[in-house]
């Protein structure tokens, strides 16, 4: 399969629906903020995405103008491992990321969560699978949902690319096929033995690039599930009505002021 048709057989242009704008913060903010990070978050996958893909598609690209110096073999197949590599770290992106839109909408829902964006940060900090799993399970009573997520984390497609982008990020990086030598030992005699040389698990990039876009077809059905599972069909779309708007003002007044009190109330204790 070509990577220029994935975007035409596995369309996502849809997730940039639940981008968060003004209608979504006025009618969400005061009682399902989690509805708005989780928008916000989407939106990151989207990008991420659609990034990884555009790489899958550069890999298919003959002509390369000035980004190499000549337009052979050697020159082709080093700007396409680079191609590689980037959609390789961008696809690992979207698995990481899609936790946080789980994380964050079973997570806090008051005005707090975005008016404080030092909780926003610390949140998807906190967040790796081990704490997912915590707050899916024992919060929000869903493990069915973490087995969803956990059956996708470890199924061949996605475990191949985690394998191989824990293996850059640990051990160093890959032997591209067609970029040099990688000898196991050198290719002299030395005495009846073989002195042995370090080298590097070797790939290649036609068959690397199936395999990604093998997992982003089944990253695609992944994510729309949670998608469809966790966000209502009210959230997309930019209409707002000044009476929501005069309505969510009122209830933010409220809400920092009440903040406020309790503030200077802590404040006077502790200086007692």
């Amino acid at each position: 399969m070509k990577a220029h048709d994935l975007s035409d057989i596995h369309n996502v242009e849809h997730w940039r629906e639940y981008t968060p704008d003004m209608k979504q913060y006025i009618e969400f903010a005061k009682e399902d903020a989690n509805l708005i990070l989780a928008g916000h978050k989407i939106q990151d996958v989207y990008i991420q995405f659609k990034m990884a893909r555009a790489s899958l598609m550069y890999l298919e690209i003959d002509n390369y103008g000035q980004l190499i110096a000549e337009n052979d073999e050697f020159h082709l197949t080093f700007i396409r491992s680079k191609f590689l590599f980037d959609a390789l770290a961008l696809y690992n992106y979207c698995i990481d990321l899609s936790w946080q839109v789980l994380y964050l909408y079973h997570g806090d829902a008051h005005f707090g969560v975005i008016q404080d964006e030092d909780y926003y940060i610390q949140a998807t900090a906190d967040c790796n699978l081990e704490n997912l799993q915590g707050r899916l399970v024992k919060i929000a009573k869903r493990d069915g949902l973490f087995k969803y997520i956990n059956d996708f984390f470890i199924s061949t497609p996605t475990s191949e690319i985690r394998s191989a982008y824990n293996y850059i990020k640990h051990r160093g990086t890959f032997h591209i096929e067609g970029l040099g030598l990688n000898d196991d030992a050198i290719p002299i005699d030395m005495a009846g033995y073989k002195l042995k040389m370090l080298n590097r698990k070797s790939i290649n990039i036609e068959e690397w690039k199936q395999k990604l876009i093998q997992f982003d077809i089944s990253f695609v059905k992944y994510f729309e599930d949670i998608i469809f599972t966790l966000m209502p069909k009210n959230f997309t779309g930019n209409s707002v009505s000044i009476n929501s708007m005069i309505v969510t003002a009122l209830e933010l007044g409220d809400w920092e002021k009440k903040k406020l009190e309790e503030s200077n109330t802590n404040g006077d204790n502790n200086d007692r």
